[in-house]
């Protein structure tokens, strides 16, 4: 989400020094990236809660920064800058920050009314009041990054001559999955119609489900690499595959990034403020629900609405969206 923005800082700012503060799960996003001339990793453990006001003034005091745009809206960011000293601090008003802020800009109306990254992106047009062009997600990969992503390929004897498609099988929370047996079915069509490779990508928790899928479609033809891969890593394999498949969820947003065709199966996520910002992107969900988008991570309908805007979204709909993306 904060992509678009990092990377045309400098548009704005043309003889500025860089630095991106974030947390160290994330910094391998900011890798190789021309625009940023520094970066500063938060550890997991002082992300949240008030111990990240203590250590964002730890890492940033004494640093002689002149501006700092604050993305998170929590109260703990904005805190932390302004105890930094950083003189010009600029963010939206939200948490009860408004105080903490030197340029406190109030959030568009409705709220969620318009994507995430182009709320971040705004802060910067607002910000430096320059009409810059909004440009998509872009994570710059280095010739390490995909070798080590050819590397992985044929350690699974999947040499990068075969083609395959990318498939992100499970999602986090409960209300986003579209559950192993549809994406067993997807994935036999695919392989058997239109004769394509199949590399499951995900954490580590999502590796036995992974590996029931591999069983049930055929190890030749399905890679399970859940768990296995660093961000830079599983963002190599994806910018090498044919197409992504998945649900709103952090590998459909870097396929995004690195120039993928993306076929997302939305249902509790608001795609009209957290969807992949792919140039070549089918989105599919039930717009047609009154639930539908809820945002909620365990679905509260019982009975035969449970899951519907999931359970509606059927395995021939999917593929149609795979043909239509396929070059």
């Amino acid at each position: 989400m904060a992509l678009p923005m990092v990377n045309e800082t400098k548009e704005a700012y043309p003889a500025a020094h860089l630095t991106v503060l974030t947390p160290e799960n994330l910094s391998d996003l900011y890798i190789s990236n021309p625009a940023i001339d520094d970066i500063i990793t938060i550890p997991s453990k002082y992300v949240h809660g008030l111990v990240s006001v203590t250590k964002i003034k730890e890492l940033l005091k004494n640093k002689s920064y002149d501006i700092g745009y604050v993305l998170p809206p929590s109260f703990g960011a904005a805190a932390g800058f302004k105890l930094s000293d950083i003189s010009e601090r600029i963010g939206y008003i939200a948490d009860g920050r408004r105080l903490l802020l030197s340029k406190p800009l109030p959030l568009p109306m409705p709220i969620n009314s318009i994507h995430r990254s182009e709320l971040y992106y705004n802060l910067l047009r607002r910000g430096t009041g320059k009409d810059i062009e909004y440009v998509k997600p872009k994570i710059f990969l280095n010739d390490d990054d995909m070798q080590k992503a050819a590397s992985l390929l044929e350690n699974y004897d999947l040499p990068q001559k075969y083609d395959y498609v990318a498939v992100a099988f499970r999602a986090v929370a409960e209300s986003r999955r579209w559950g192993k047996d549809n994406y067993i079915n997807l994935i036999k069509r695919i392989i058997s119609e239109l004769q394509l490779k199949i590399v499951l990508v995900g954490t580590e928790d999502d590796k036995k489900i992974g590996d029931e899928i591999v069983s049930a479609c055929g190890i030749d033809e399905v890679k399970n690499m859940a768990g296995v891969t660093s961000i830079r890593e599983v963002s190599g394999l994806i910018s090498l595959a044919k197409l992504f498949i998945g649900n709103d969820s952090g590998p459909s947003h870097i396929a995004a990034a690195v120039g993928v065709p993306v076929v997302v199966l939305s249902g509790a996520d608001d795609p009209k403020s957290t969807s992949p910002m792919a140039s070549d992107k089918v989105l599919l969900y039930q717009e047609e629900l009154d639930c539908i988008s809820c945002v909620k991570n365990i679905c509260p309908i019982k009975g035969d609405g449970f899951m519907k805007c999931m359970r509606d979204i059927s395995v021939d709909r999917v593929f149609q969206a795979v043909q239509l993306l396929l070059p």
